[in-house]
C-alpha cells in the first residue's frame, strides 16, 4: 500500500508543521527564560528594548509624511520661483545679445571698434 502524498514516514504535513511550530516555541521560551535569569541575577542592566506599537509608529510614519509632503511644497514653490526668475534672465541675455549684434553691425559698428581700439593705446 501507498503512503497517500502528504504522508511521510507515517506523519503527515499538518502534524510536522506542529512540530516544527512546537520546537520554535520551546526554543523562543529557552530564550526569555534566560534574559529573565541574567535579569533576575543583574547580569543585564535593562530589558531589551521592545518594537513600536502599530498605531504609535502609524501616528510617526503619519507625521513624517505630513512633514515631507510640507517641504516638498516649500521646494516645489521655491523652484518655481526659480525658473520664473531663469526665464526673465534668458529674455534679458536675448535682448542683449541683439543690442551687442546692432552696435557691432554695419559701418557704425566698424567706427565704434576702431575707435575703442585707439582709445586704448
Amino acid at each position: 500500500m501507498d503512503n497517500p502524498p502528504q504522508m511521510r514516514d507515517g506523519v503527515d504535513q499538518a502534524e510536522r508543521d506542529e512540530r516544527r511550530r512546537v520546537e520554535e516555541l520551546l526554543r523562543v521560551n529557552a530564550r526569555l527564560a534566560a534574559e529573565v535569569r541574567s535579569l533576575a541575577l543583574g547580569r543585564t542592566e535593562s530589558p531589551r528594548p521592545g518594537g513600536m506599537t502599530a498605531p504609535r509608529k502609524l501616528g510617526s510614519l503619519t507625521e513624517e509624511r505630513d512633514r515631507l509632503r510640507e517641504e516638498l511644497e516649500s521646494v516645489n514653490r521655491d523652484l518655481t520661483s526659480l525658473h520664473e526668475q531663469n526665464l526673465a534672465l534668458e529674455r534679458d541675455r536675448d535682448a542683449l545679445a541683439t543690442e551687442v549684434r546692432r552696435l557691432r553691425g554695419g559701418w557704425q559698428g566698424i567706427a565704434r571698434r576702431a575707435r575703442a581700439r585707439l582709445l586704448n593705446r
